[in-house]
Protein backbone atom coordinates (compact mmCIF):
# COMPACT_ATOMS: atom_id res chain seq x y z
CA UNK A 1 0.00 0.00 0.00
CA UNK A 2 0.96 3.88 -0.51
CA UNK A 3 1.33 5.59 2.98
CA UNK A 4 -0.19 8.61 1.21
CA UNK A 5 -3.40 6.51 -0.29
CA UNK A 6 -5.07 6.92 2.63
CA UNK A 7 -4.77 10.57 3.22
CA UNK A 8 -7.83 12.95 3.62
CA UNK A 9 -7.91 15.74 0.63
CA UNK A 10 -7.54 19.45 1.84
CA UNK A 11 -8.20 22.42 0.65
CA UNK A 12 -4.68 24.51 0.45
CA UNK A 13 -3.34 28.02 -0.88
CA UNK A 14 -0.14 27.55 -1.80
CA UNK A 15 2.18 30.89 -1.48
CA UNK A 16 1.10 33.94 -3.14
CA UNK A 17 -1.58 32.22 -5.04
CA UNK A 18 -5.12 33.90 -4.96
CA UNK A 19 -7.15 30.62 -5.20
CA UNK A 20 -7.36 27.50 -3.14
CA UNK A 21 -6.02 23.90 -4.89
CA UNK A 22 -7.09 20.14 -3.81
CA UNK A 23 -3.57 18.96 -1.57
CA UNK A 24 -2.75 16.22 0.67
CA UNK A 25 -3.59 16.69 4.25
CA UNK A 26 0.05 16.07 5.51
CA UNK A 27 -0.73 16.75 8.97
CA UNK A 28 -2.80 13.79 9.68
CA UNK A 29 -2.00 11.62 11.97
CA UNK A 30 -3.07 8.60 13.97
CA UNK A 31 -1.36 7.10 16.72
CA UNK A 32 -1.93 3.10 15.92
CA UNK A 33 1.70 2.97 15.93
CA UNK A 34 2.81 5.07 18.65
CA UNK A 35 0.64 2.10 20.60
CA UNK A 36 2.19 -0.54 20.18
CA UNK A 37 6.14 0.80 20.23
CA UNK A 38 6.83 -0.62 24.25
CA UNK A 39 4.71 -4.02 23.34
CA UNK A 40 6.95 -6.54 22.07
CA UNK A 41 4.72 -8.85 21.47
CA UNK A 42 4.09 -7.39 17.98
CA UNK A 43 7.50 -6.37 17.46
CA UNK A 44 11.16 -7.90 17.03
CA UNK A 45 14.43 -6.67 16.61
CA UNK A 46 16.37 -5.95 13.07
CA UNK A 47 20.05 -4.48 12.29
CA UNK A 48 19.96 -3.25 9.10
CA UNK A 49 22.84 -4.55 6.44
CA UNK A 50 25.09 -1.91 4.54
CA UNK A 51 23.45 -0.60 1.11
CA UNK A 52 20.47 -1.87 1.93
CA UNK A 53 16.90 0.81 1.05
CA UNK A 54 14.03 0.41 3.48
CA UNK A 55 12.34 -1.50 0.54
CA UNK A 56 14.14 -3.52 0.13
CA UNK A 57 13.90 -4.33 4.19
CA UNK A 58 10.38 -4.42 3.48
CA UNK A 59 11.25 -7.35 0.94
CA UNK A 60 13.52 -9.01 2.88
CA UNK A 61 10.89 -9.19 5.67
CA UNK A 62 7.30 -8.81 4.19
CA UNK A 63 7.94 -10.26 1.05
CA UNK A 64 6.88 -7.06 -0.61
CA UNK A 65 7.71 -3.48 -0.69
CA UNK A 66 4.05 -2.24 0.80
CA UNK A 67 5.05 -1.59 4.38
CA UNK A 68 8.41 0.27 4.63
CA UNK A 69 6.61 3.21 5.50
CA UNK A 70 5.93 1.33 9.14
CA UNK A 71 10.03 1.73 10.05
CA UNK A 72 9.57 5.72 10.33
CA UNK A 73 6.97 5.37 11.98
CA UNK A 74 7.88 3.10 14.74
CA UNK A 75 11.30 3.99 14.83
CA UNK A 76 11.93 7.62 16.11
CA UNK A 77 15.31 7.31 15.41
CA UNK A 78 15.50 7.05 11.70
CA UNK A 79 12.57 9.18 11.37
CA UNK A 80 14.50 12.39 12.75
CA UNK A 81 17.83 11.29 11.56
CA UNK A 82 17.12 9.66 8.24
CA UNK A 83 17.86 6.07 6.91
CA UNK A 84 21.50 4.76 8.13
CA UNK A 85 23.92 5.32 5.36
CA UNK A 86 27.21 3.38 3.87
CA UNK A 87 30.61 4.04 6.01
CA UNK A 88 31.76 5.79 2.27
CA UNK A 89 28.26 8.42 2.38
CA UNK A 90 29.50 8.59 6.32
CA UNK A 91 32.81 9.85 5.24
CA UNK A 92 32.02 11.94 2.16
CA UNK A 93 29.20 13.32 4.59
CA UNK A 94 31.22 14.18 7.63
CA UNK A 95 34.15 16.01 5.75
CA UNK A 96 31.58 18.18 3.77
CA UNK A 97 30.30 19.27 7.31
CA UNK A 98 33.13 19.50 8.63
CA UNK A 99 35.53 21.09 6.04
CA UNK A 100 37.92 22.98 7.59
CA UNK A 101 41.03 22.94 10.24
CA UNK A 102 40.73 22.52 14.06
CA UNK A 103 43.60 23.97 15.94
CA UNK A 104 43.84 22.89 19.84
CA UNK A 105 45.72 24.85 22.03
CA UNK A 106 46.62 25.54 25.51
CA UNK A 107 44.47 27.93 26.90
CA UNK A 108 47.45 28.81 29.14
CA UNK A 109 50.89 28.90 27.48
CA UNK A 110 53.30 28.56 30.29
CA UNK A 111 56.80 29.98 29.12
CA UNK A 112 56.49 31.31 25.71
CA UNK A 113 58.88 33.20 24.16
CA UNK A 114 57.45 36.69 24.43
CA UNK A 115 60.67 38.95 23.51
CA UNK A 116 64.48 38.94 23.07
CA UNK A 117 66.69 41.44 25.74
CA UNK A 118 69.29 43.92 24.48
CA UNK A 119 71.76 40.71 24.89
CA UNK A 120 69.73 38.02 23.50
CA UNK A 121 68.63 36.35 26.26
CA UNK A 122 64.90 35.23 26.25
CA UNK A 123 62.47 37.17 28.48
CA UNK A 124 59.38 34.08 29.19
CA UNK A 125 55.57 35.42 30.42
CA UNK A 126 52.40 33.13 30.49
CA UNK A 127 50.38 34.11 27.94
CA UNK A 128 46.36 33.49 28.59
CA UNK A 129 44.54 32.86 25.31
CA UNK A 130 40.93 32.93 24.37
CA UNK A 131 39.77 33.81 28.17
CA UNK A 132 38.88 37.08 27.36
CA UNK A 133 35.95 37.87 24.99
CA UNK A 134 38.63 40.29 22.77
CA UNK A 135 40.69 37.51 22.42
CA UNK A 136 40.60 34.93 19.41
CA UNK A 137 36.92 36.20 18.92
CA UNK A 138 34.53 34.62 16.11
CA UNK A 139 35.84 36.58 12.97
CA UNK A 140 39.14 37.11 13.99
CA UNK A 141 41.57 36.59 11.02
CA UNK A 142 45.19 35.17 12.47
CA UNK A 143 48.07 33.80 10.56
CA UNK A 144 50.61 31.36 11.27
CA UNK A 145 54.27 31.87 12.24
CA UNK A 146 56.08 29.71 10.70
CA UNK A 147 53.21 27.82 8.12
CA UNK A 148 52.25 31.76 6.86
CA UNK A 149 48.70 30.05 6.64
CA UNK A 150 46.09 32.13 7.38
CA UNK A 151 42.28 31.81 8.20
CA UNK A 152 39.01 33.30 9.79
CA UNK A 153 38.03 31.87 13.58
CA UNK A 154 34.57 30.85 12.32
CA UNK A 155 34.10 28.56 15.72
CA UNK A 156 35.88 28.07 19.54
CA UNK A 157 35.11 26.19 22.23
CA UNK A 158 37.03 27.39 25.13
CA UNK A 159 36.29 23.77 27.03
CA UNK A 160 37.87 22.11 25.26
CA UNK A 161 41.17 24.55 23.55
CA UNK A 162 39.99 23.92 20.17
CA UNK A 163 39.43 26.77 17.42
CA UNK A 164 37.59 25.89 13.89
CA UNK A 165 39.68 27.92 11.18
CA UNK A 166 38.49 28.37 7.56
CA UNK A 167 41.61 28.94 5.53
CA UNK A 168 39.63 27.93 2.48
CA UNK A 169 37.07 30.81 1.88
CA UNK A 170 39.46 33.39 3.12
CA UNK A 171 41.70 35.77 1.06
CA UNK A 172 43.68 38.77 1.03
CA UNK A 173 43.54 41.83 -0.88
CA UNK A 174 46.32 43.78 -2.62
CA UNK A 175 46.47 46.82 -4.45
CA UNK A 176 49.33 47.31 -7.26
CA UNK A 177 49.28 50.64 -7.89
CA UNK A 178 50.94 52.47 -11.50
CA UNK A 179 52.67 49.36 -12.49
CA UNK A 180 53.89 49.84 -16.19
CA UNK A 181 52.18 48.36 -19.32
CA UNK A 182 52.43 48.47 -22.82
CA UNK A 183 49.24 48.12 -24.80
CA UNK A 184 49.40 47.09 -28.27
CA UNK A 185 48.97 48.89 -31.80
CA UNK A 186 45.23 47.99 -31.20
CA UNK A 187 45.06 49.19 -27.54
CA UNK A 188 45.11 45.89 -25.99
CA UNK A 189 47.24 44.91 -23.39
CA UNK A 190 46.94 41.45 -21.35
CA UNK A 191 48.25 40.52 -18.16
CA UNK A 192 48.34 37.45 -15.79
CA UNK A 193 48.76 35.94 -12.48
CA UNK A 194 51.56 33.25 -12.99
CA UNK A 195 51.98 31.99 -9.45
CA UNK A 196 52.22 27.95 -9.42
CA UNK A 197 49.62 27.33 -6.85
CA UNK A 198 47.20 29.36 -8.26
CA UNK A 199 46.46 31.25 -5.18
CA UNK A 200 46.24 34.63 -6.92
CA UNK A 201 43.72 36.39 -8.92
CA UNK A 202 42.00 39.74 -9.71
CA UNK A 203 39.22 41.12 -8.64
CA UNK A 204 37.45 44.32 -8.52
CA UNK A 205 37.78 45.29 -12.26
CA UNK A 206 35.72 48.42 -11.92
CA UNK A 207 38.46 50.13 -9.47
CA UNK A 208 41.10 49.45 -11.72
CA UNK A 209 43.13 53.01 -12.42
CA UNK A 210 45.01 53.01 -16.12
CA UNK A 211 47.05 56.52 -16.84
CA UNK A 212 48.52 57.91 -20.04
CA UNK A 213 51.56 59.95 -19.63
CA UNK A 214 50.15 60.56 -15.69
CA UNK A 215 46.45 61.30 -16.97
CA UNK A 216 43.93 59.04 -15.77
CA UNK A 217 41.46 57.44 -18.91
CA UNK A 218 38.09 56.81 -18.54
CA UNK A 219 37.41 54.93 -21.79
CA UNK A 220 38.95 51.77 -21.10
CA UNK A 221 37.38 47.87 -20.75
CA UNK A 222 39.03 45.56 -18.70
CA UNK A 223 37.70 41.69 -19.69
CA UNK A 224 38.70 38.56 -17.03
CA UNK A 225 39.21 35.29 -17.61
CA UNK A 226 36.94 32.30 -16.33
CA UNK A 227 39.41 31.96 -13.49
CA UNK A 228 39.99 35.65 -13.53
CA UNK A 229 43.85 35.11 -13.52
CA UNK A 230 43.93 36.74 -16.84
CA UNK A 231 42.97 40.33 -17.33
CA UNK A 232 42.14 42.09 -20.79
CA UNK A 233 42.57 45.84 -21.06
CA UNK A 234 40.89 47.09 -23.94
CA UNK A 235 40.08 50.12 -26.10
CA UNK A 236 42.70 52.10 -24.80
CA UNK A 237 44.12 55.28 -26.71
CA UNK A 238 47.26 53.97 -28.06
CA UNK A 239 50.37 56.37 -28.59
CA UNK A 240 53.35 54.58 -29.17
CA UNK A 241 55.19 57.63 -27.51
CA UNK A 242 52.98 57.49 -24.66
CA UNK A 243 53.95 55.82 -20.97
CA UNK A 244 50.57 53.62 -19.50
CA UNK A 245 50.24 52.79 -15.98
CA UNK A 246 48.17 50.00 -13.97
CA UNK A 247 46.70 50.16 -10.79
CA UNK A 248 44.43 47.15 -9.66
CA UNK A 249 43.72 44.62 -7.11
CA UNK A 250 44.55 41.02 -6.85
CA UNK A 251 43.11 38.61 -4.24
CA UNK A 252 45.49 36.36 -2.72
CA UNK A 253 44.33 32.61 -0.84
CA UNK A 254 46.65 30.32 1.07
CA UNK A 255 49.43 29.31 -1.36
CA UNK A 256 50.12 26.49 1.00
CA UNK A 257 48.22 23.36 2.09
CA UNK A 258 46.04 25.50 3.99
CA UNK A 259 47.60 23.46 7.57
CA UNK A 260 49.31 24.91 10.71
CA UNK A 261 52.24 23.42 12.01
CA UNK A 262 52.50 22.12 15.69
CA UNK A 263 54.57 24.15 18.04
CA UNK A 264 54.31 27.41 15.61
CA UNK A 265 52.31 30.84 17.14
CA UNK A 266 49.03 31.72 15.07
CA UNK A 267 48.34 35.84 15.86
CA UNK A 268 45.72 37.88 14.86
CA UNK A 269 46.52 42.25 15.15
CA UNK A 270 43.93 42.98 18.25
CA UNK A 271 42.52 46.16 18.47
CA UNK A 272 45.06 47.98 20.13
CA UNK A 273 46.94 47.35 16.71
CA UNK A 274 49.38 44.67 18.90
CA UNK A 275 49.50 40.76 17.61
CA UNK A 276 48.15 38.70 20.31
CA UNK A 277 49.33 34.88 19.65
CA UNK A 278 48.70 31.48 20.93
CA UNK A 279 50.96 28.06 20.32
CA UNK A 280 49.25 25.42 18.08
CA UNK A 281 49.40 22.23 20.52
CA UNK A 282 47.67 20.05 18.12
CA UNK A 283 46.23 20.26 14.77
CA UNK A 284 44.17 18.86 12.11
CA UNK A 285 41.12 18.50 9.79
CA UNK A 286 38.51 19.52 11.25
CA UNK A 287 36.74 16.01 10.49
CA UNK A 288 39.26 14.63 12.50
CA UNK A 289 39.59 17.14 15.82
CA UNK A 290 37.91 16.33 18.59
CA UNK A 291 34.66 15.57 19.28
CA UNK A 292 34.21 15.50 22.75
CA UNK A 293 35.95 12.74 25.06
CA UNK A 294 34.83 9.55 26.95
CA UNK A 295 35.40 8.36 30.18
CA UNK A 296 35.85 3.76 30.00
CA UNK A 297 32.12 3.24 30.14
CA UNK A 298 31.40 5.91 27.60
CA UNK A 299 29.91 8.85 29.33
CA UNK A 300 31.07 12.33 28.24
CA UNK A 301 33.30 13.89 30.53
CA UNK A 302 35.33 17.55 30.71
CA UNK A 303 39.19 17.79 30.29
CA UNK A 304 41.31 20.70 31.37
CA UNK A 305 42.00 23.13 28.70
CA UNK A 306 44.49 25.09 30.62
CA UNK A 307 47.02 21.67 30.50
CA UNK A 308 45.10 19.82 27.92
CA UNK A 309 45.23 16.86 30.74
CA UNK A 310 42.73 14.26 29.92
CA UNK A 311 42.71 12.05 32.69
CA UNK A 312 43.07 9.20 30.65
CA UNK A 313 39.82 10.25 29.16
CA UNK A 314 39.28 9.03 24.97
CA UNK A 315 39.68 11.73 22.24
CA UNK A 316 36.36 10.94 19.92
CA UNK A 317 36.93 12.74 16.91
CA UNK A 318 33.94 14.17 14.73
CA UNK A 319 34.40 11.21 12.15
CA UNK A 320 34.15 8.60 14.48
CA UNK A 321 30.87 10.19 16.57
CA UNK A 322 29.47 10.32 13.25
CA UNK A 323 30.43 6.69 12.24
CA UNK A 324 28.67 5.42 15.87
CA UNK A 325 25.63 7.40 15.25
CA UNK A 326 25.10 6.03 12.02
CA UNK A 327 25.89 2.31 13.17
CA UNK A 328 22.95 3.29 16.27
CA UNK A 329 20.63 4.52 13.37
CA UNK A 330 21.19 0.21 11.90
CA UNK A 331 19.38 -1.11 15.27
CA UNK A 332 15.87 -0.98 14.44
CA UNK A 333 12.51 -2.64 15.50
CA UNK A 334 9.60 -4.09 13.02
CA UNK A 335 6.10 -5.55 13.23
CA UNK A 336 6.24 -8.99 12.87
CA UNK A 337 5.22 -10.52 9.89
CA UNK A 338 2.56 -12.54 10.84
CA UNK A 339 0.62 -9.32 12.17
CA UNK A 340 2.09 -6.60 9.45
CA UNK A 341 -0.94 -7.15 7.47
CA UNK A 342 -3.71 -6.25 10.16
CA UNK A 343 -2.27 -3.77 11.44
CA UNK A 344 -1.34 -1.74 8.42
CA UNK A 345 -5.45 -2.36 7.52
CA UNK A 346 -6.78 -0.72 10.47
CA UNK A 347 -3.91 2.06 10.02
CA UNK A 348 -5.98 3.01 6.59
CA UNK A 349 -9.13 2.31 8.49
CA UNK A 350 -8.60 4.74 10.69
CA UNK A 351 -6.43 7.42 8.42
CA UNK A 352 -9.92 7.14 5.87
CA UNK A 353 -12.44 8.19 9.37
Amino acid sequence: MSYFKNFNPVLYKFGDEESFALSTNLTQYVDLIDQIKDRDVFLQDYTIPANERPDQTAFRIYGNTDYYWTFFLLNDHIRENGWPLTLNEVDEAVKKRYPHRMVTVKIQQPDVIDYYDDDNKPIFRTKLVGTAPDQFAVGSEVTGSQSGTFGKIIQRDLSLGTFIIDTVNVVRSSFFEDQSVTPNSNGIVVIERTDALNAETYHSPLLWTLKKDGIVQSNFKVTLDAFSREATISDISFDPTSTYTLSYYINTANSTDGKFLEGEEISYINPAGTATSMIVFKESEQYNGVHHYEDEDGNWVDIDPLTQNTNGATEITHIEFLRAHNENLRQIKLIKPDVISSIANEFAELMRQ
